[in-house]
């Protein structure tokens, strides 16, 4: 059994350590995570597809993408992207490739390419690093400057709430 209290203490110092303004915006978060890993962070909004989750995490040599549901609430994308940049801050991503290798290039010419490198990007995560990254996201949300009401309790369903009116 797994001691959540210890895990919530550590993510809460791993937000310390990120020394952020007390409000933050997104892009400062993602610019103090690029900054602690030397990588730059980029946004991509997209429609996911059906089965997709809201939001990855896609390495490159140069770069770390994350790609979130574009057809939801911001409150919603900013959890997204929060979670997604915990899996970074906790190390749970595989190395990204090297600069000669060729992302496009792939072996098995009947799936999908993206959804190759999607599958293949979140294999790895296990229960553990989940959690990790539910809390950790959930705290590094609490740090950002939000529009008034948007953490209210009355907002909270319909912003958790995906274009599909599923509950994510």
């Amino acid at each position: 059994m797994r001691d959540l209290g210890r895990t919530r203490r550590r993510m809460r110092a791993m937000v310390r350590q990120l020394d952020l303004p007390r409000m933050s915006t997104v892009e400062e978060l993602c610019a103090a995570v690029a900054e602690r890993s030397g990588r730059e962070v980029r946004l991509v909004p997209r429609r996911m597809r059906l089965g997709e989750p809201s939001g990855f995490v896609e390495r490159r040599a140069d770069e770390d993408i994350i790609h979130f549901e574009q057809e939801t609430s911001g409150l919603h994308q900013a959890h997204i992207i929060c979670h997604e940049l915990a899996h970074l801050l906790c190390g749970h991503l595989g190395e990204p490739p090297a600069e000669d290798e060729d992302p496009a290039h792939v072996e098995l010419p009947t799936i999908d390419a993206d959804m190759l490198r999607l599958v293949l990007g979140r294999s790895h995560y296990d229960g553990a690093a989940e959690e990790e990254a539910e809390i950790l996201g959930a705290e590094l949300t609490r740090t950002l400057l939000l529009a008034p009401g948007d953490g209210t309790t009355s907002q909270l369903a319909p912003a958790l709430e995906n274009r599909k009116g599923q509950h994510v």
